[in-house]
């Protein structure tokens, strides 16, 4: 305690060097210090002590801290400029590890741009429209006897009342999207202009009121108020009109006229909701009288604007009243219970799993691109830790002569990261251009579903990010060099033992087998995905899918000419069976109807997912009856009709093996009839789900889709001929047909579309790392020449230098391998849970790629190692 008091305070002099120039610190500070020597003998210590803090307060003025400031902002530019000029003639000489870095950081930022290009896309689905935080979207939760229901869509009549039951809406619009295909036509200067659409839907006036389109031409307020008018995208505009204003022509929809009011902007790719042409809502909807049951019948897409901060708890609370006075009736008749969902706009891309809803987004898919984009970026990031680590005991004795020379810790570690941020803005350069090569020249945005353009000028936040980016990767690479490498200790440095510090090789180990690891992972994961996805195209459905190609009916005036023209394609001896149904399995079969079918203690009510057939349909896709008769087989009652069931709608019924023969029909009678067959199941939906109940009716006309199996052989022939026949059939529709087994597999083109990008992305993987390893293969190689010389004086061969150099990160790389088996199998079994149908885990796959992994570091140190394990001894002893 007494030699304490002799001494001035220690934190007062900690406040003088932290504000006063270094230049100026040390002769204040020994003045001040002379000062309070002198204060202690003349009024004693404690006095002096307080002297001493209120001299050193004094020196806190402006003039001071100036000094310092412009002291140090001189210095620091010119250090930066010097750091800047050191790091570029380390990279000019040595050009082949500054390539290497390069390239690694410029896939690790580019992936990183990518992603960044990704995420503000899917993050600002529907925020352009200016009041998306009060748009939310009207769900339907539909309980009955028999099925229980979770649909986007709502009925027309909750729309027709909402807002008077509930003055707090400011507006509710209604979208019907449910036109399908439909032939549009037009007469222009240069003739009939006709295509097929598919993205048409209509919707009440005051649409524009709630979405925020930009308008071309015409007005917002008034060009959906006449009963037939029509909106176009700008597209589509272009595609009918040509250069000629559309507004006032006319556009004729399957035989209906309708005339453009206003042409809009293109909707942006983030959109939920996509349209090509926008029609007035028909004026037959709102003529329809509103009855308990049609508040049970969702078909529309409902919208309400609510006010600013409102609490959607008030919507759920006021319902009850609102199905009292209004459905309560029929939810008696059915025993059902409904419920409305409410979604806000911008969650509904993410985060709503509802059935007969718009293409949706998957989070595990954006969280799988986002993890290896992550991963991806750590690669490039641990390269070049990797490579400087490496390289760090060639720059030993250069780090050494700077300390020597009087540099500071913290300025060697500025100077390292100068060097690190230094590439990586080069690499910044050379990714922008990458990725501007990606986007426009590849099919890049069709594989990912799509529309990514890199505009730097008019997005300042991608500027922003592009650059956040380069800076994170050029200060996470540069600073475990930046921080080990200065604290290389210098007699160590001087004297060359440096380059066998056990602490060194054990990172660059831990960082190989890192870098494997991840490489490894992503590919094993791609491969596991891949198995799956052909496991679910190639799976046995209880269908033929092959050699069907189906037709659209268009038109009901050709129903009356279908059997003649059966009749027709079954004299040409490549045409097996032709047959006709309302839907095609895989692509629309959504809806669920009720029914009531006959049971031990009455009727039962039942959800059935229904398909309507004419004759031959369960031959011509090869559907295996295993009790009953086909329809064709079975007599028809008069004044019934015949029914199939699954297995799967027996079972719930409660029927089994008793099903043939029992009563069906229905909710309302309609339709009586009995089953007369039970259809093994088959997958009429993706194996994401399970087998559903269903039901396949003997229609009497028919519908929908025409199915025709030919064999493989001359099929564009048959096509033709198939054409030729049609054509005389619909005279007023161009001949449009698809293949079954592509219309089915569509269902599986998000998986599709997420595997291809993962084998890009583990193509990425792979090659940073075989650029990490060329590098650092190399540089031992020329580190171990004198080793090498001497082993092979000692008698060594070729085979065993080879296999000293290559036999360590061999290790390393099976080690990665066996690290990486727990993670994936959990992120695999997690990925396939979303599956119905899954394949068996191909556990050999591990060990394939591990061979296939070693192969390729093999032959990678093989070609950097063969010149020194072949090279004459006396030149390597030479070495150094």
């Amino acid at each position: 305690m007494i030699e304490h008091q002799k001494s001035p305070p220690d934190w007062a002099l900690r406040f003088l060097q932290w504000f006063c120039p270094e230049y100026l610190y040390e002769e204040i500070e020994g003045d001040l210090i002379q000062t309070f020597e002198r204060d202690v003998k003349s009024v004693g210590k404690r006095k002096a002590r307080r002297r001493f803090v209120w001299n050193a307060i004094r020196f806190f003025r402006p003039a001071i801290i100036f000094r310092r400031k412009v002291s140090i902002g001189l210095n620091s530019l010119d250090m930066l400029i010097n750091h800047i000029k050191l790091a570029s003639r380390i990279f000019l000489k040595d050009k082949f590890f500054s390539i290497l870095n390069i390239l690694g950081l410029a896939l690790g930022i580019s992936v990183g741009i990518l992603l960044l290009l990704v995420l503000q896309n899917d993050l600002n689905y529907d925020k352009h429209n200016l009041n998306y935080e009060r748009i939310y979207r009207v769900g339907t939760h539909q309980q009955q006897t028999g099925f229980d229901l979770r649909w986007a869509q709502s009925s027309m009549a909750l729309g027709s009342v909402l807002k008077e039951e509930m003055p707090e809406i400011e507006q509710v619009i209604r979208i019907d999207n449910s036109w399908g295909r439909r032939l549009v036509k037009t007469d222009g200067t240069d003739g009939v202009r006709a295509f097929y659409e598919e993205r048409i839907a209509d919707t009440d006036s005051n649409y524009f009121e709630l979405f925020t389109h930009g308008f071309i031409s015409g007005n917002p307020e008034t060009c959906l108020k006449d009963p037939h008018a029509a909106v176009l995208t700008q597209s589509i505009a272009s595609k009918y009109f040509a250069e000629t204003d559309p507004l006032g022509k006319t556009l004729d929809i399957s035989g209906e006229l309708w005339t453009v009011r206003a042409v809009i902007e293109d909707q942006p790719d983030n959109s939920h909701f996509k349209f090509d042409i926008l029609l007035s809502n028909r004026q037959w909807i709102f003529d329809q009288k509103i009855v308990s049951e049609s508040f049970w019948n969702p078909g529309i897409y409902l919208y309400i604007l609510v006010p600013i901060e409102y609490d959607p708890s008030i919507f759920y609370s006021k319902f009850p009243h609102l199905f009292d006075k209004y459905l309560k009736s029929f939810a008696a008749e059915v025993d059902g219970k409904l419920e409305p969902i409410l979604e806000p706009l911008a969650d509904i891309h993410f985060h709503s799993r509802l059935d007969h809803d718009e293409a949706q987004g998957n989070l595990m898919y954006l969280y799988a691109f986002i993890g290896i984009g992550l991963l991806i970026i750590l690669l490039a990031c641990i390269n070049y830790m990797n490579l400087s680590t490496a390289k760090s005991v060639s720059r030993a004795t250069e780090i050494a002569i700077k300390k020597l020379s009087g540099s500071r810790k913290s300025s060697l570690i500025t100077s390292f990261l100068v060097e690190s941020i230094f590439l990586a803005m080069i690499s910044l350069a050379v990714a922008i251009l990458l990725v501007y090569t990606i986007l426009d020249l590849t099919s890049f945005n069709q594989l990912i579903g799509k529309n990514l353009n890199l505009d730097l000028i008019n997005n300042p936040l991608l500027i922003f990010g592009c650059l956040a980016i380069t800076l994170c990767i050029g200060i996470i690479s540069g600073l475990y060099p930046a921080i080990f490498l200065p604290s290389v200790p210098l007699l160590k440095a001087l004297k060359g033992a440096f380059k066998n510090q056990k602490s060194s090789l054990l990172f660059r180990k831990v960082l190989i087998t890192s870098q494997f690891a991840i490489s490894i992972f992503v590919v094993v994961c791609t491969l596991l995905m891949r198995d799956q996805i052909h496991f679910m195209r190639n799976k046995d459905l209880g269908f033929d899918k092959q050699n069907i190609i189906a037709i659209p009916i268009l038109d009901t005036t050709v129903v009356k000419y279908i059997s003649g023209f059966k009749n027709d394609l079954l004299l040409n001896p490549h045409i097996k069976m032709v047959s006709t149904a309302s839907s095609m399995l895989g692509a629309d079969i959504d809806n669920v109807k009720n029914f009531v079918g006959e049971t031990e203690t009455g009727m039962k009510q039942m959800g059935f997912a229904t398909l309507w057939v004419t004759d031959d349909y369960i031959r011509t896709m090869d559907l295996e009856i295993i009790t009953g008769t086909d329809f064709k087989i079975s007599p028809d009652t008069p004044g019934e009709t015949s029914y199939l069931i699954n297995e799967t709608g027996a079972r719930r019924m409660g029927w089994g093996n008793d099903a043939v023969g029992k009563r069906m029909k229905f909710f309302h009678g309609e339709i009586p009839g009995h089953i007369v067959g039970v259809v093994k199941d088959f997958n009429f939906k993706s194996l994401h789900t399970a087998v559903a109940p269903m039901l396949i009716v003997k229609d009497m006309e028919a519908n929908g889709y025409i199915h025709i199996k030919v064999d493989s052989e001359s099929l564009s022939e048959t096509i033709s001929y198939i054409k030729d026949k049609w054509s005389r059939v619909d005279v007023n529709h161009p001949f449009g047909y698809s293949f079954f087994d592509q219309r089915f597999d569509e269902q599986y083109k998000a998986d599709e579309s997420q595997n291809k990008l993962l084998f890009l992305l583990s193509g990425i993987c792979i090659f940073i790392s075989m650029l990490g390893l060329i590098g650092l293969s190399a540089f031992t190689a020329v580190q171990r020449t004198k080793e090498c010389g001497v082993r092979k004086v000692l008698g060594a061969n070729v085979p065993d230098i080879i296999i000293l150099l290559s036999k360590d990160i061999l290790l390393l790389v099976i080690l990665s391998a066996v690290l990486v088996v727990p993670i994936s199998y959990w992120v695999i079994t997690r990925w396939m849970e979303k599956f119905a149908y899954q394949t068996q885990m191909n556990y050999p796959l591990y060990f394939i790629v591990t061979i296939a992994a070693l192969g390729f570091v093999f032959l990678t140190v093989l070609f950097q190692s063969l010149k020194t394990a072949i090279s004459n001894p006396v030149d390597s002893l030479k070495y150094e």
